[in-house]
């Protein structure tokens, strides 16, 4: 299945025949998708329907059991491909932060391009001021992960993937360890990146943010992609009777 696209005909990334097995639970059973430059993918589904490891599997924090990942010319599943230079270019945020409770968040969004010397001490911390005060947090450089709230680990989190200047951002579940107020706050931080014109690709619950975000919206249900359209069509208009009774029960 191809989104639709309208800026270029290169896909930024390609998915073909992606399939994931654990033992005998076949998670993802062939899956094809291309994701252009710019576009925003948000993908549902039930729990368990293979999201989060499709998501995985893009950046091979899964490796997938059979199929293809490209990000750009490059197989991102092929052995020889350096995996280190991949997630430079495809961001992650988690659903748990995953926040280094021992650096400040000044060290955390700094620690990876100083370490991979893509920058300088001094390069890295200007950029991550200039995330940080994108974010309002500012004030927060010199303070520890466990001194903020959960709704600004993760924008913290954010920076942190940002600092790398990725071609892409992929979003597991982003606010569903969140207290409900604190969810806003980090989807008006991806709502901005997406206006901005940011690849992002996301599994989410939140459906007013698909709405209002997403150039396309996938819907995942046994391993397999059962519809993908536009917000307005795929809220409004569902073609498959499974999506027709998911968005009847979260709607």
């Amino acid at each position: 299945m191809t989104s639709a696209n309208t800026q270029q005909d290169t896909p930024l990334l390609r998915v073909r025949g992606l399939k994931k097995d654990f033992d005998e639970n076949h998670v993802l059973r062939g899956i094809d998708y291309d994701i252009y430059k710019g576009q925003k993918i948000v993908l549902v589904g039930p729990s368990g329907c293979g999201k989060s490891t499709f998501l995985r599997c893009l950046d091979m924090l899964e490796t997938p059991t059979a199929g293809e990942v490209w990000l750009g010319d490059t197989m991102v599943n092929d052995p020889k491909t350096d995996i280190n230079k991949i997630r430079q270019r495809m961001g992650m945020v988690f659903q748990h932060f995953n926040l280094f409770n021992n650096l400040t968040i000044m060290g955390n969004i700094t620690l990876a391009p100083v370490k991979l010397k893509i920058m300088t001490k001094e390069e890295a911390q200007e950029k991550a001021l200039q995330l940080l005060r994108r974010v309002k947090l500012e004030d927060k450089a010199d303070a520890y992960p466990h001194q903020l709230s959960g709704g600004q680990q993760q924008r913290i989190a954010i920076c942190r993937s940002l600092e790398m200047n990725p071609d892409v951002m992929l979003f597991d579940e982003p606010t569903s360890a969140l207290d409900p107020e604190m969810v806003g706050e980090v989807l008006d931080v991806m709502t901005e990146l997406a206006e901005q014109g940011m690849t992002m690709v996301c599994v989410t619950h939140e459906m007013a943010f698909a709405k209002k975000v997403a150039n396309r919206v996938i819907f995942i249900d046994e391993g397999v992609i059962k519809e993908d359209a536009p917000p307005d069509e795929f809220f409004a208009h569902p073609k498959n009777a499974r999506l027709q009774d998911f968005l009847s029960k979260i709607l």
